[in-house]
């Protein structure tokens, strides 16, 4: 009896305090939009996880089997590393476009458009890598296209749709006539907001490169324990 009564207490004082509380974290919108986000790019983790498992299996003598088999000068250690690549290696780039996304269609606006631009930020706050030809082409590191920008994916995710929202919202966009086909009109909504928000990660790619901290996404781990001097310092 005493187990029973000591049993309800605790449902009721979980009941009364605990699940308020909850439901209105469950119902954060900025929440839902990261929980939306990671979840458009599970798909990628999970198959992505199993070729890198096949490709790291655990047993002598395995790595060295698949770098033998080679076709046409590409071992299958190699294949299954760039469709590893293909699919953890974007990671950050899919949590960028599906946060945003999330996070403008709960503000009733066109949430493609919001992705689209929040993947542009992501890019532009990506930092590029140069190859050592005479004329030099500029590429993408998987590194931070990945796991190790998330970090930039879900503040730039958030913050680009709010600003796209409000733009949106505040009825600030081009409006075309009726006649007009609602993508191409979503399309000419999205130019305010979109060009306010690239200005934005325009000056904050600058901020970076005048100061000499080199760059945000490489820099997340000082931002979030605010360690400015390290960041200051390239340590």
């Amino acid at each position: 009896m005493a187990n029973s009564k000591s049993s309800g207490g605790l449902n009721a004082f979980v009941n009364k305090h605990i699940m308020p509380v909850a439901a209105k974290i469950g119902s954060f919108k900025p929440l839902i939009a990261v929980r939306d986000g990671i979840a458009m790019a599970m798909p990628l983790i999970i198959v992505g996880s199993l070729f890198m498992i096949i490709n790291s299996f655990p047993v002598a003598g395995w790595s060295d089997w698949l770098s033998k088999i080679v076709v046409h000068g590409v071992s299958l250690a190699q294949i299954l590393a760039k469709i590893t690549n293909g699919f953890l290696g974007i990671m950050g780039l899919i949590a960028a476009f599906g946060i945003a996304w999330s996070y403008a269609n709960q503000y009733k606006t066109d949430g493609v458009s919001a992705g689209i631009i929040s993947a542009s930020v992501f890019f532009i706050l990506t930092p590029s890598i140069m190859s050592g030809d005479k004329v030099p082409v500029e590429g993408f590191p998987y590194t931070y296209l990945g796991s190790r920008g998330l970090f930039v994916a879900i503040i730039f995710g958030l913050l680009s749709a709010w600003i796209f929202q409000w733009f949106i919202n505040h009825n600030i966009q081009i409006k075309m006539p009726a006649t007009v086909p609602p993508a191409v009109a979503k399309s000419f909504s999205a130019l305010i907001p979109g060009a306010a928000v690239i200005a934005i990660a325009g000056c904050v790619y600058w901020l970076f490169a005048w100061t000499g901290w080199g760059n945000f996404a490489s820099n997340q781990y000082y931002l979030r324990h605010f360690d400015l001097p390290a960041i200051y310092c390239g340590t």
